[in-house]
């Protein structure tokens, strides 16, 4: 008799042990798959903000070689300014040379 009860007994706690186990599987599996699904999002996040700082650097750049072009520009210009000048001087003392202002 003592046999059957113990047996009853280890039977119900073994039961017990997989119904706990089930239960528990349960609630792992939808705490795996809310993870999945976090993890899918913050994947898609990271993927759309690297496109954006990939988009923005370009863009930088793509600024920066404006900026470089137009220094390189504003040189240019200021040298012929000075050559503009340089020749406004040489045209003057031309001018008062050939109208005798000025002896050669």
């Amino acid at each position: 008799m003592i046999w059957i009860n113990l047996g009853i007994i280890v039977l119900a706690i073994i039961g017990l042990v997989i119904y706990g186990l089930s239960l528990y599987k349960k609630k792992i599996s939808k705490d795996v798959t809310v993870i999945k699904q976090l993890l899918e999002r913050f994947s898609i996040r990271q993927q759309t903000l690297q496109t954006n700082i990939d988009h923005t650097t370009s863009r930088i750049n793509q600024i920066k070689g404006n900026v470089d072009h137009l220094v390189a520009e504003g040189k240019r210009v200021e040298q012929g300014g000075r050559q503009l000048i340089a020749e406004g001087q040489r045209l003057k003392t031309e001018v008062e040379h050939t109208a005798g202002l000025k002896p050669f």
